[in-house]
């Protein structure tokens, strides 16, 4: 198992990071999407992670080559005020801007940051959109009543076989979304080629990260396919979707089905957060969240900007 380096030292995330990072959630079960393994890995070429102890705590950075992007996660493991001011100062001293974002009001309480030292600031494209499983299994009620319409508009027109997601099913869950990719041009925005590195980052080391994926064919064909795992002990949390736009109800059905077949068992869903596009809010906003998974973004009051 590599070591971590000591702040000022960094390096990147990597696969053999695996059971340290584990074990810190284990230890301290997270709310926020971003904080499994496997979220971390598979978007550390997009957020540029690197990682360093501090003290008796593990910093996550996303160290982007736009400074005004960069921002450190809240500290894991043995960490508190100190933590956080070493981590802003080590960004401030490079250049980055310095912040600690995707905060919850829990990593608030847990690193003993208030408002007489930091400014603290909401930050709602981040928001996590949490479900109850049950209610999207279901689909009961009028509030679901579009969704479950579409539903059974898919299950009446097409027979289709749900089955999880296999390393043999991998390279047509690839396929699917290099489709999906050609449809939406994913060449010319930086997000969706991240999202196209993510995703093989995934299917690359599939077992390795031990997430839980689903399917559904039609006519021997992947149509849509799935990633999730647990977040904590009463909550799963979805990472990728895709399906075919062509069948109407697909992405219905490929949600449905997999936490019908994968998380019956499980209260919660998250469904990660809007990004601030007004389409995708709408889209989470329609299947009724149960809560919303609160996120800060904190800056030191001791200095303004990039000063320490």
């Amino acid at each position: 198992m590599p070591e971590i380096p000591t702040l000022p030292e960094m390096r990147p995330l990597l696969l053999d990071d695996a059971a340290t990072f584990r074990a810190l959630f284990a230890a301290q079960p997270p709310l926020q999407s971003e904080l499994t393994f496997t979220n971390l890995f598979m978007w550390r070429e997009a957020y540029a992670l690197q990682v360093a102890r501090v003290g008796g705590a593990v910093a996550v950075f996303s160290w982007r080559p736009d400074p005004e992007d960069s921002f450190v996660f809240p500290p894991l493991g043995e960490a508190d005020a100190e933590t956080v001011r070493a981590c802003l100062q080590h960004l401030a001293a490079h250049g980055h801007d310095a912040k600690l974002a995707r905060a919850t009001q829990g990593d608030l309480t847990r690193l003993g940051l208030s408002e007489e030292e930091y400014d603290i600031a909401p930050d709602r494209d981040n928001w996590d959109y949490v479900y109850l499983t049950e209610e999207l299994v279901e689909l009961r009620g009028n509030k679901f009543h579009d969704k479950r319409n579409h539903l059974e508009q898919f299950l009446k027109q097409h027979a289709f076989t749900y089955c999880r997601l296999t390393p043999e099913l991998a390279p047509a869950c690839q396929e699917l979304h290099d489709r999906w990719c050609d449809e939406k041009h994913c060449d010319l925005y930086s997000s969706l080629r991240s999202e196209v590195r993510a995703v093989k980052e995934v299917f690359a080391c599939f077992e390795e990260l031990g997430v839980v994926g689903g399917c559904i064919e039609i006519e021997g064909q992947v149509q849509a396919y799935t990633l999730g795992e647990m977040l904590d002990a009463e909550t799963v949390v979805i990472h990728i979707e895709k399906a075919n736009a062509a069948y109407h109800g697909l992405y219905q059905a490929i949600n449905q089905q997999f936490l019908e077949h994968e998380w019956s068992g499980v209260r919660f869903v998250n469904r990660e957060q809007d990004v601030g596009v007004p389409g995708l809010r709408r889209a989470k906003e329609s299947y009724n969240p149960h809560h919303m998974v609160e996120k800060m973004v904190v800056r030191g009051k001791w200095g303004e900007g990039k000063e320490s």
